[in-house]
């Protein structure tokens, strides 16, 4: 009986937490945009529409990641994983080694769309050679899974593993109802940031 009342408070205490206005950081954004206005200085050709930003600093229960249409500004929020080595509720290390099963942080350049082992799933290239520059050879894309989902965030808690979604290995994942909406705005010459403070990389 006290495991039950522990659990529904635990609940409570995070059903409020799940409801709240996202926002990434603002230390995220002006990385990305910095990172974004290096990169688009190399090639002024390029004219992307969409930016998503992906900020670990926050923990994977909350939608961390904005896509962000940068003509007007408008954003949108989804929940995304990080790798299953990287950490649990929080992603703590990253690395860009193959079979690392971790997050990398940095630029990516969104490529094509395909339908791959998770449904459709969109290509990234790894823009920073220090830091993700392994990332199309390590196969690391954006796709869905169903481990994404307020479903797997309550069963995480009741089984005391935490108030948690799942993680990939090393993938940016959102969930299956997003892929479409996502994947589509992204293969438009779209981008991605993945951001944490300084933090211990392999």
């Amino acid at each position: 009986m006290r495991g039950l009342i522990a659990v529904a408070l635990l609940f409570i205490l995070f059903a409020g937490a799940l409801v709240l206005p996202e926002k990434v950081s603002p230390q995220a954004y002006r990385a990305a945009l910095r990172a974004l206005q290096s990169y688009r200085s190399l090639h002024p050709e390029e004219n992307p529409r969409y930016l998503a930003v992906v900020d670990y600093s926050k923990p994977s229960y909350l939608k961390r990641m904005a896509l962000v249409e940068l003509k007007t500004g408008k954003q949108s929020f989804y929940r995304v994983a990080h790798g299953k080595n990287s950490g649990e509720l929080y992603a703590l290390r990253f690395s860009d080694t193959p079979e690392s099963n971790m997050s990398s942080l940095g630029l990516f350049r969104a490529l094509e769309t395909y339908s791959g082992d998770h449904g459709k799933a969109l290509r990234l290239d790894g823009l920073d050679s220090t830091m993700n520059g392994n990332a199309f050879m390590r196969d690391i894309v954006l796709h869905s899974a169903g481990y994404v989902s307020l479903f797997t965030i309550i069963e995480n808690l009741l089984t005391f593993n935490g108030p948690r979604i799942g993680r990939s290995n090393g993938c940016f994942v959102v969930a299956s109802g997003d892929i479409d909406e996502v994947a589509e705005k992204l293969s438009d010459d779209g981008f991605i940031y993945a951001w944490r403070e300084e933090r211990k990389r392999e």
